[in-house]
């Protein structure tokens, strides 16, 4: 022991020794300050990161990034001197002819090399936690936010493709998201219709009509405390199940809140979908997609409610407007807003949101018939008349309004259920909009809920008799799809992919299957890639609208975002990572018109659009319906 100890101060004594010890040293101090002080640290390195963004020096890489890359860079530097000392050693010894005295110097550099290598690799250990946790690793795993994810989720379990390449679509909460209201529900979509009776308990087709909610059928899907496992699973009883007719969207409202009111807790969700478990409308397992049939998720539920009623950020088409009659009409919010209040039909008797219109010459309104669809993360709901009036240029039909009309939407507030702005949910479920934790639409954004006909949102417009067929352009991508700018590599590993279009486009087309990325390379594992897809209403050059002022900013675009698991680092070449967006013809603008990828290929704007040449086999693919 002594002669160990000797070894070690021998060592510090050394330049070498000393660096070592100091960073050391203030990596276990960082680590061992309290949340508070490290949670400051993070915001304010975040704040210089957002001063160096100002100032226009943001670039592909974080902060963070750049630090944890110079700290490698001398980590690396620190792990060549021991190579170089531990060559020396064996030429001294290789050298010393008998001599003891060389001997005993070639044994010590060695003892002290390795002394060495072992607090570099402790260090580098230390550096890569706390690096984590100023980028929003955090608590178990569990990051701060949205779709993007945190840095950790390098790590995604296998079946995390389920979101985006397989049968999901989407679900809130978002993985890995933080600060989720205690009154929150779990919202689950798939792509394709579900056996109910796999996802709720009870459940038959003769029953289907009786009730709104359902026990939850705990044997497949497990919600839970993260720190407690799977066994302390919320059953049947503490989970009931609302769904759309469509039998692709579940709500799954706890009975008593989520979380604490002392402090954050993280939960995960299972989902068990062998022959056994999820099974979709035709019988055959749901989750194929994942190599043990199972998807999971966490999210992080903070210690507040949320008790703030949605609003309606914007419409299209805009108000007082005069527009061919092909365009859908649309609503976007600030906040998820609960499916089973927002989707439906007029033939089902859907009711929350009304689209009236008063023939030209005529003073009485006659319902719209046709569909009311949610998207775009639960905060846009989209309605298409079911009138068909011709078809675009993919192929597919085209449903319009009536022309020379005057159209008046009435999106409807929900009851209240008491002072706060909590809807009633009766059993028939709400009689208006709700945002997903039950608040009431706030339609005149007072920022209280006054339930109808105060907080009832209306608007109108006119139609003429034309139809437009003019099909969307992209004005620009991030990163910048033009491979000869070179500026689509070496970009932030959790940086959104976007692209801007020049119109508005129609949300229900912006899914995971007609907006996908190819994630492929040498270290990359694409059965962990998943992908989500957002949109938001903007100003033409992409910037954000006003919602805020009297009246409200008009948006003129669209901006298509896509969330992703963070993209995995390259080494050097040839050893890189590659990830190919697609947006493909199935996407469609306000007007009904498909995408059009391969049309403007090598012909100015939008010639990015195209992964391979102009004219290549991709292109021709990609327009296919």
């Amino acid at each position: 022991m002594q002669k160990n100890r000797a070894f070690l101060f021998s060592f510090l004594k050394t330049a070498t020794g000393r660096v070592l010890f100091f960073a050391l040293l203030s990596a276990l101090v960082v680590t061992l300050l309290p949340v508070e002080i490290r949670a400051q640290t993070s915001a304010a390195v975040e704040n210089v990161q957002q001063v160096g963004d100002t100032a226009g020096l943001a670039g592909g890489s974080d902060l963070i990034t750049i630090i944890g890359r110079i700290i490698n860079i001398f980590l690396g530097f620190l792990g060549l001197i021991f190579l170089v000392l531990m060559l020396y050693a064996g030429y001294l010894w290789m050298t010393a002819a008998g001599d003891p005295e060389k001997v005993k110097k070639a044994q010590a550099t060695i003892r002290n090399s390795i002394i060495g290598l072992v607090i570099i690799a402790s260090a580098w250990a230390i550096t890569a936690y706390i690096l984590g946790i100023f980028g929003g690793e955090g608590f178990g795993g569990i990051g701060s936010g949205g779709t993007g994810g945190p840095m950790s989720q390098f790590s995604s379990a296998p079946g995390s493709s389920c979101l985006g390449k397989g049968i999901i679509e989407t679900h809130l909460p978002d993985r890995n998201a933080g600060d989720v209201p205690r009154n929150s529900p779990i919202i689950l979509t798939f792509k394709e219709p579900m056996k109910p009776e796999t996802i709720m308990k009870d459940w038959t087709e003769a029953t289907s009509n009786t009730q709104i909610l359902w026990p939850l059928n705990d044997d497949n899907v497990l919600i839970y405390r993260t720190a407690q496992g799977e066994d302390a699973a919320l059953g049947s009883d503490k989970i009931k199940v609302a769904y759309t007719k469509d039998l692709k969207t579940f709500v799954f409202k706890p009975q008593e809140y989520l979380g604490s009111p002392s402090e954050q807790i993280g939960y995960t969700v299972v989902l068990i979908g062998d022959r056994n478990g999820i099974l979709k409308f035709d019988g055959s397992p749901a989750l194929s997609c994942s190599p043990n049939n199972r998807y999971s998720w966490q999210f992080e539920v903070s210690t507040v409610l949320d008790l703030t009623p949605p609003y309606v950020t914007a419409v299209v088409p805009p108000a007082e407007g005069l527009y061919a009659r092909n365009i859908v009409v649309q609503l976007n919010f600030n906040k998820a807003m609960d499916p089973t209040a927002a989707q439906g039909t007029t033939a089902e008797d859907f009711q929350n949101i009304e689209v009236l219109a008063t023939p030209s010459g005529s003073t009485t309104p006659v319902p719209v018939t046709g569909e009311f669809k949610i998207s775009n993360q639960y905060k846009t709901v989209e309605f298409v008349s079911d009138a068909k009036c011709g078809t675009n240029s993919c192929g597919r039909d085209v449903f319009c309004l009536p022309g020379n009309a005057q159209i008046q939407v009435n999106a409807k507030a929900a009851t209240l259920d008491g002072p706060g702005p909590q809807a009633v949910f009766t059993t028939n479920g709400y009689d208006g909009l709700v945002s997903v934790v039950g608040n009431s639409l706030d339609g005149n954004h007072g920022d209280t809920a006054e339930g109808p006909p105060t907080d009832n949102y209306i608007w109108s417009f006119g139609t003429s008799n034309d139809i437009k067929l003019a099909p969307p352009v992209i004005q620009k991508t991030t990163p910048d799809a033009n491979p000869t700018l070179g500026t689509n590599s070496n970009v932030s590993l959790d940086l959104p992919v976007t692209a801007l279009f020049d119109s508005f486009l129609q949300s229900s087309t912006l899914n995971s299957e007609n907006i996908y990325v190819d994630a492929h390379g040498t270290t990359e594992l694409p059965d962990t890639f998943w992908w989500v897809v957002n949109m938001k209403m903007v100003k033409a050059d992409g910037s954000d609208i006003d919602t805020n002022v009297t009246p409200p900013e008009i948006p003129e675009a669209a901006l298509v975002t896509i969330g992703h698991r963070p993209f995995m680092p390259s080494g050097t070449f040839p050893n890189l990572n590659y990830y190919d967006p697609y947006i493909t013809s199935g996407v469609q603008d306000a007007y009904q018109n498909c995408f059009n990828p391969g049309r403007k290929c090598g012909h100015g704007i939008g010639s990015n659009c195209c992964k391979y040449q102009p004219g290549s086999a991709e292109c021709k693919t990609i327009l296919n319906p």
